[in-house]
Order: C-alpha cells, then structure tokens, then sequence
C-alpha cells in the first residue's frame, strides 16, 4: 500500500484530489485539516483523518510518520513558514515525495496584460508563494512544486503544464486538473520528479 498525506485536506483542491487517490486500490489517505475544518468524505476503511497545525513541529512530525507521499493543498500568508515545518519533519522521518502547492505569477510568467491584473490583485501573496517554491526545491527531498493560476471548478480534467521560465498558456486551473495530476504523480511518483510546473487549462 502507498501511504499519503493530504495537507489542507478541508479545501477544495483537496475535495478534487481525494475521490481521485481513492480510485486506486494500494492507496492509504491520511487526510490532515486545522480543527474544526473536518474534511467532508465518506467513511472508507482507507481514510484516517487528523486534526492539527502546520505549524505545529509535533503536530506535523505525527502526521508524516508512515508516510509514502505528502501533499500539501495548504495556503495563507504563513505558507512558507508551513511548508518548512512540513519538510523538517519529512526529513526527519524519512519520507521521500513531496508534492506542493504554490501559485503562478511568482515570476512574472502569466501572460500580458492578464500578468499585471493578477499582480495588482494578488500580488502581495507573490513573495510567500516564491518562498515556498524556493524552500521545497532546495529541501533535498523529490519534490514537485505546481502553480496553479486562478483555480475553478469545471470539471475539465486537461491541463497544460509549463516549465519553470516559461510563460503561461492559460489563465485558469480547474481543481479537476488538480486532482487528475495528483493521481499520476501518486500513481507514479517519479512522475513531474523535481519540476516547478505551471497548470493551467489552454
């Protein structure tokens, strides 16, 4: 059985990603929310759900035990601050894959003028979601960084991925595409190994 660790597991990327792992067989969810935020999925044998903080070095080192892959869905202006609290206990513990969330246009790379609209809208999360990126690359872990543009909830399950420097195709990323790539990493988690990849739908 492949062990994974849901982070965020409460959100909606999370709620794309779960019903997809669940469709493979040697799949074993930890799925991982702040109190109070109980993610909403049915009973199923290959479910255990947490409770916790990021943040918290015990909380984390606890959730990471016995795990083959950790995903992290998480987000907030402390994500980077979180996302090295999750690889410290990776490390620790000796878990191996690591899959990350980020965001696009930390480097500039959505299209124009679509590029400058974002920044003068989210801009100010760019710098947090750089970070993070930066941390997961350099954690020495194989890790895959995703950067979604501005997530939907279509049911449209294509994507186009782009290299880290390459400027965006689309200006959107459905949480379906979300959950249909998680699965292959999961399923194949060399898959995407040690890429920063934008997502988007063409």
């Amino acid at each position: 059985m492949k062990n994974v660790l849901i982070l965020g597991a409460a959100g909606l990327s999370a709620a794309a990603i779960i019903p997809r792992l669940l469709q493979q067989a040697d799949v074993k969810l930890t799925l991982f929310a702040r109190s109070g935020k109980k993610p909403v999925v049915q009973e199923n044998e290959r479910i255990r759900i947490i409770e916790g903080d990021a943040l918290s070095e015990a909380d984390m080192e606890q959730a990471v035990a016995g795990q083959d892959i950790v995903i992290s869905t998480l987000g907030g202006m402390d994500l980077a601050e979180k996302t090295e609290n999750i690889i410290h206990a990776m490390q620790q513990a000796s878990v191996p894959r690591l899959v990350v969330m980020s965001a696009g246009g930390i480097y500039d790379e959505l299209p124009e003028p679509f590029n400058s609209w974002d920044k003068s809208v989210v801009g100010y999360t760019r710098p947090v979601n750089l970070r993070t990126a930066e941390i997961t690359e350099q954690s020495g872990l194989q890790y895959t960084v995703l950067r979604p543009v501005w997530l939907n909830n279509s049911k449209v399950e294509d994507f186009v991925l782009t290299q880290k420097g390459e400027t965006y195709i689309g200006k959107e990323t459905s949480r379906a595409s979300i959950g249909r790539i998680m699965a292959e990493i999961v399923a194949n988690p060399d898959c995407y190994a040690n890429q920063n990849l934008g997502i988007s739908q063409a």
